[in-house]
């Protein structure tokens, strides 16, 4: 499943934007997995774990601002190696942006102007997949043709059609799957030149 690290957001409702977002991460239900009404699980290990939580020790050391979240997560109902859903304000330079955390934490920063924004989204080492919302139909599907990624949400997000070609870009990785294109990977190209007339073809 794709995790995804950061929210570019246009500054012109950067503050209308978050107070609904916010109110959304709040809803959010943590515990076991296999229960339906579960939104987020637990970490895969302690290991983990230990590594989110150092992120939120560098994100403070570089200026990050914790807008919510930032702790372990701590249940009566369930063990596990839980950790908040945690958003942090900064700048795309920032660790917390450019690396792959893989835990319940997205970066958010701000952009005046689709070139700005475009450029943001491209300054990074992966490519594995990207969002893009807009009601301008014109511009999204500019960006969905810029951004370097190897899947491309438009107005939506985590759809997975099972034929969609899955892979990425960059350090993302190479080579795609689920799709018929992913048959190439295991073949080789052979040309067959044939003629069936029985008269001399051409100089032979």
């Amino acid at each position: 499943m794709y995790v995804p690290s950061r929210a570019l957001i246009q500054e012109s409702i950067y503050d209308e934007f978050m107070e609904r977002a916010l109110k959304r991460v709040k809803e959010i239900v943590a515990g076991d997995p296999l229960d339906t009404n579960t939104m987020i699980g637990a970490q895969a290990s302690e290991e983990q774990l230990e590594k989110i939580m150092s992120y939120f020790d560098i994100a403070e050391q570089e200026g990050a601002e914790l807008i919510t979240g930032g702790k372990r997560r701590k249940s009566a109902d369930h063990g596990g190696y839980y950790v908040e859903p945690t958003i942090y304000k900064g700048k795309n330079n920032m660790r917390i942006f450019q690396e792959e955390i893989f835990g319940p934490v997205v970066s958010v920063t701000t952009f005046k102007t689709k070139e700005e924004a475009l450029e943001i989204a491209n300054d990074t080492l992966y490519g594995l997949g990207a969002g893009v919302w807009s009601r301008d139909m014109n511009t999204a599907y500019r960006f969905g043709r810029a951004i370097q990624a190897g899947r491309v949400w438009t107005n939506c997000y985590h759809v997975y059609p099972a034929h969609a070609a899955f892979g990425g870009y960059k350090k993302s990785g190479i080579g795609r799957e689920n799709h018929q294109m992913m048959l190439e990977h295991y073949q080789q190209t052979k040309n067959l030149l044939v003629s069936y007339s029985e008269a001399p073809a051409g100089l032979f």
